[in-house]
């Protein structure tokens, strides 16, 4: 062993463990104060500044399946009242607020509904399901040549909304267009069209 070392060894054995000294403690200290203010800019930013997100996903499936429609000599004619279907669709979309708070009628701009644009007419909305079924959720607003609306209103976080449309021709793309303010809109899937 050197001298030098011998000397090292000496005041570092003559000081005591590290966890005595003062300035292990006033470092100590300053890291744990800097992590907890920095907790509390993250709590504070997340709650000024929640999350609300939207997600929804389209999907699209025949009434009659396209190899059984010419089988038999007899022709199947499918009609909702006086309008004959030529080919009967049923489109779903879910609407799901995946965000830690709710998104209410006050994040839609200027009471602008959303709309779901299909590019054919819809027929009918044939039904509407909400998860928990006791949540409210978006009310349907009416049918045009092109697709739906949906009104400004109340979806929980955690809540989902399904609605089935029935349309006349395969939908050549399904788009939810929106004016939403601080909801974050993402398609959950690409749409599911099938034969």
């Amino acid at each position: 062993m050197t001298p030098a070392l011998a000397v090292a060894i000496d005041v570092a054995a003559a000081t005591g463990p590290l966890w005595s000294s003062e300035t292990f403690w006033a470092a100590a200290g300053v890291a744990v104060g800097a992590g907890i203010g920095a907790a509390g800019v993250y709590a504070t930013r997340r709650a000024a500044f929640p999350k609300r997100r939207l997600m929804y996903s389209f999907s699209s499936s025949s009434l009659v399946q396209r190899h059984q429609r010419n089988i038999s000599a007899n022709v199947l004619h499918i009609r909702l009242g006086e309008r004959e279907l030529h080919n009967p669709r049923l489109v779903n979309l879910r609407l799901e607020n995946t965000g830690r708070r709710d998104i209410s009628s006050a994040q839609f701009d200027q009471d602008e509904p959303l709309r779901i644009v299909l590019g054919l007419p819809v027929v009918e909305l044939v039904s509407m399901a909400a998860e928990p079924p006791a949540a409210v959720g978006l009310i349907f607003d009416g049918l045009d040549d092109h697709g739906m609306s949906i009104c400004p209103g109340r979806l929980g976080a955690g809540e989902a909304i399904t609605y089935t449309l029935l349309v006349d021709g395969d939908p050549s793309f399904c788009r939810l267009a929106h004016a939403l303010i601080d909801v974050n809109v993402k398609e959950k899937f690409p749409p599911r069209i099938d034969g």
